[in-house]
């Protein structure tokens, strides 16, 4: 019989992991899975259990917000590649931006057939520092909302607790001297309100990449880099640069796409991983590992492996 590892952490969204577990389960056992099931109990539990179970498993499903996701991902980059199972997403976060990526249905029970008979997809993973990342690694304008928002903000409000914790912030919007080089040899500087990198399509609802730029296992990731506007003009040239996507080397917004990128400035800078803190530092190298996970995506995302 195969074996299915569903890992869920209970706190995560509005509660729904816990209060939909037996309909989850139901799916599971149909499709001929023997299950082992385990509520995360705190930080860090996921990575653990994922290390010492996963790897007798044939499929691995979380179910949480961005954190349970890459805590997930952080156990199964430990296992070898030869013995990292299938990685089955059922969001219950927040925000839930990675699943847009996946093409992830929206009703519980087709998330729950897709996580265990989704279509196979290879998917690149990143390391920020050497932390890894399933979809961003970003700093400045809002990036620290997501771990910084109470749970029962984001339980009550949903995106709209994000809202209203970075809208205080737009009266004085620090930014950071970076210079921002590739392995390709760009090299870009300025002063930068907002930088990321990323394997997404969607950051927050701030910033939307078009599904076709975005490929999963191109071994390459976006970067978008904000500078820092002087005045209204300034603010509307980058909101047209983020709607049309017309980014050029010395506009408002700049975009590129990087296997490796180095992110260097005069003062320490606080980074977002997946929506968790991912730590703070002058020098900040972000690198993309090709191919490095088989999650289950949405019928639309892939073509089979």
């Amino acid at each position: 019989m195969k074996k299915l590892l569903y890992i869920y952490n209970p706190a995560a969204g509005r509660k729904t992991a816990k209060a939909n577990l037996s309909d989850v389960m139901e799916v599971f056992a149909r499709q001929g899975y023997e299950i082992t099931v385990h509520p995360t109990q705190g930080r860090g539990d996921a990575v653990s259990t994922v290390i010492q179970l996963g790897g007798s498993h044939d499929r691995v499903v979380c179910c949480g917000g961005d954190g349970t996701l890459n805590e997930t991902v952080q156990g199964l980059l430990a296992l070898p590649k030869d013995r990292r199972p299938v990685l089955g997403y059922i969001p219950a976060g927040t925000t839930n931006d990675f699943s847009r990526t996946l093409e992830l249905p929206r009703t519980l029970p087709e998330l729950a057939e897709t996580a265990g008979e989704g279509v196979p997809r290879l998917i690149d993973v990143g390391q920020a520092e050497g932390r890894p990342f399933t979809y961003v690694a970003a700093f400045g304008l809002f990036t620290d909302v997501s771990y910084s928002t109470p749970q029962q903000n984001k339980n009550l409000l949903g995106h709209f607790a994000y809202v209203l914790e970075g809208m205080g912030k737009l009266a004085n919007i620090p930014s950071y001297h970076m210079t921002v080089s590739t392995d390709d040899g760009r090299e870009v500087e300025g002063d930068f309100i907002y930088g990321m990198v990323g394997n997404t399509v969607s950051v927050g609802g701030l910033v939307n990449l078009p599904r076709d730029k975005v490929l999963l296992d191109d071994g390459r990731f976006e970067v978008i880099l904000i500078r820092q506007p002087q005045n209204g003009k300034d603010w509307q040239s980058i909101l047209t640069a983020l709607t049309t996507l017309e980014m050029v080397p010395d506009g408002a917004v700049v975009g590129f796409a990087a296997s490796q990128v180095t992110f260097t400035c005069g003062q320490p800078v606080a980074w977002t991983v997946d929506g968790e803190f991912g730590g703070e530092q002058t020098v900040t190298h972000v690198t993309n590992i090709p191919q490095a996970l088989t999650i289950a995506c949405g019928a639309g995302s892939a073509e089979p492996q």
